[in-house]
């Protein structure tokens, strides 16, 4: 219920907005103090919104295309968006819009109909596993692991050069942040290789790539594996097609920490030959 957090979040900026020197007092939202404001907005009115999972608030108000639109009005014309933490109690933080920003939530990556496209066959897929297709990002992910999407990507279109690619898990659950899928590449020497990861973030045809997400999976990365070297992805949906590959420039370990702004570094789109139920 979009428009009862759009209260919640609208409620705790005016809460820490000091009108006299235009600034918020306090930028970071505690859980409990997002708890807190849902119960407080949730006095006198007939609908109630559930309290009780905080660490949620934020993913669920930024999903969709409709992320900007569910943002508090007063709070764009104040030019602050908010940005999801999580760890050490966070929930979410507000944050100035950049420079040239005129919506709290663009979509800065979005699909680039014009990428070029690639064949992917999918007929190895079982029937009985088709039949079951959703829209759901595990859907998505478990495809493209079956389908080997991201191996084709690093084989016939890679900004970054790889020797080898292997899946390594789906949905790992750290204590900042979950990355979809990760990936373990191989670059150097053929004899004495380097290992690189690639995180994975994944997408329903209508979710939009959510920058500060992918940066956070970029750092808990680093800070859960000894390499030198993240390179982040983004698959995303195209209904009816199969996947949009959007392939972020390569993280070294001393830029992981004051990571902003990722850039792309190629992209491609990946088409499902038959079309697959969920995709």
């Amino acid at each position: 219920m979009a428009s009862l957090k759009t209260e919640v979040v609208e409620f705790l900026f005016n809460k820490y907005w000091d009108e006299r020197s235009s600034t918020l007092r306090k930028t970071l939202m505690s859980l409990d103090e997002v708890a807190d404001a849902i119960r407080q907005t949730n006095v006198g009115r007939p609908k109630k919104l559930k309290a009780n999972n905080p660490a949620n608030f934020m993913k669920d108000l930024l999903r969709g295309a409709n992320a900007s639109k569910n943002w508090p009005a007063s709070v764009a014309a104040r030019r602050f968006m908010g940005v999801q933490r999580t760890g050490d109690g966070e929930c979410f933080e507000f944050v100035p819009y950049e420079p040239g920003q005129t919506e709290p939530f663009p979509d800065k990556f979005p699909i680039h109909s014009g990428a070029t496209r690639f064949a992917v066959q999918s007929l190895s897929l079982p029937l009985a596993t088709k039949t079951l297709g959703r829209s759901d990002e595990t859907w998505l992910i478990q495809t493209a692991v079956n389908l080997r999407v991201v191996e084709t990507h690093f084989s016939v279109a890679p900004a970054f050069p790889l020797l080898e690619v292997s899946h390594l898990q789906m949905g790992i659950k750290l204590r900042s942040t979950e990355i979809d899928a990760l990936f373990l590449g191989k670059v150097g020497d053929w004899k004495n290789p380097t290992s690189v990861l690639i995180t994975c973030e994944a997408k329903q045809a209508k979710d939009r790539f959510i920058e500060s997400q992918v940066i956070n999976q970029v750092q808990a990365a680093f800070a859960t594996a000894d390499v030198d070297t993240v390179v982040p992805i983004g698959l995303r949906a195209v209904k009816g097609v199969g996947f949009y590959l959007v392939e972020f420039e390569a993280v070294r370990r001393p830029q992981a920490e004051h990571l902003k702004e990722l850039r792309v570094a190629s992209d491609a789109i990946y088409e499902l030959r038959p079309a697959v139920n969920g995709i």
